[in-house]
């Protein structure tokens, strides 16, 4: 099976790097205008540029589907064909869902099942409630700074533009005395709070608003509107593509934390741990040697955000384009 995993890597990258070449070739040729001249290669060369993107587009696709498709057929796969057959992306025995059963059914030391139902909980209301309340800072904070006049405006948005160059290892100890000092420690809000002064979501809403016209804002505060009703009836139905790309964001990036977690509830209340948590404690720590249960772990976990991504995917692309658009 790696011979022919390798063979068709080779054969892709070949076309690639082929269709890349004939790209440049006919670029250049078109700068030194040097192409033909006839109606069917004029047609040609118009075209060729842009068959070959989608082409180099789906290789990339392609390449980018495997792990997924071999992530997805090793969790159905059952712990025999792991280890008397190995190397076949489709199993000689059929699929299973034998290890999302054995997820569900797995046993701590002392007798009882593992709550996976319960970490899943945790995980949707940690994500949901730091996604709502991030867009909500967020969105106010980029209100402000495009739309309110106020000293040292412009310094203090630079400021915070520099903080993102800040890795989060470097903060993390004062995050956890910031926790300790407020008392939350070991709860679902100490990994709530900490994630919502981040700083990008805020620059992408903050690009978006720029678009906006700001005789629109105006106009609504000659009518004798405040800011706290023009940001919720004028200035978020316009930038809801936008928040929603955002919150996909913050969504993903809440529901895949790991290392946070593990530092701030620790292993002593289970029943508080997040689903990422409690999926890589059974099939990494417990179960070593059981590859499809640590495949169905991670595809269990990943369910929530494909299916997240294939419902606003239609909002991605608008809300990232429009976010760098000025007006």
């Amino acid at each position: 099976m790696s011979k022919v995993l390798t063979a068709i890597f080779a054969i892709v990258a070949i076309i690639a790097v082929s269709l890349i070449v004939l790209d440049i070739i006919v670029l250049v040729k078109r700068k030194n205008k040097t192409l033909t001249t006839t109606k069917a290669g004029r047609y040609f060369n118009d075209n060729l540029l842009k068959f070959n993107s989608f082409v180099i587009l789906a290789l990339f696709c392609f390449f980018w589907i495997i792990p997924l498709v071999i992530g997805v057929c090793g969790s159905l796969t059952s712990q025999y064909a792991f280890t008397y057959e190995p190397g076949h992306i489709i199993p000689k025995d059929g699929f299973t869902f034998a290890n999302y059963v054995a997820l569900f059914n797995q046993k701590n030391f002392d007798g009882t099942y593992y709550p996976v139902g319960k970490w899943l909980l945790n995980s949707f209301i940690v994500s949901s409630v730091s996604t709502i309340l991030y867009l909500i800072l967020a969105g106010a904070a980029a209100y402000a700074l495009v739309f309110l006049k106020f000293k040292f405006r412009n310094v203090l948005f630079g400021f915070m533009l520099i903080t993102m160059v800040i890795p989060g290892i470097a903060t993390m100890t004062a995050q956890l005395a910031n926790v300790a000092n407020l008392g939350i420690a070991k709860t679902l809000w100490a990994l709530i709070l900490p994630g919502l002064g981040g700083v990008g979501g805020m620059y992408l809403i903050r690009q978006f608003y720029l678009g906006i016209p700001k005789d629109l804002i105006e106009s609504a505060r000659i009518d004798g509107s405040s800011d706290f009703r023009i940001f919720f009836r004028i200035v978020l139905p316009l930038a809801k593509s936008v928040f929603l790309v955002q919150g996909l964001f913050c969504f993903m990036g809440s529901w895949n934390d790991l290392m946070w977690p593990q530092i701030i509830l620790g292993a002593s209340d289970m029943d508080k741990w997040t689903l990422q948590m409690g999926v890589a404690y059974i099939s990494g720590a417990r179960n070593a040697n059981v590859m499809g249960l640590s495949l169905a772990s991670a595809m269990f976990s990943a369910i929530p955000i494909m299916l997240l991504f294939i419902i606003t995917q239609n909002k991605i692309i608008d809300g990232v384009a429009y976010s760098g658009v000025k007006g």
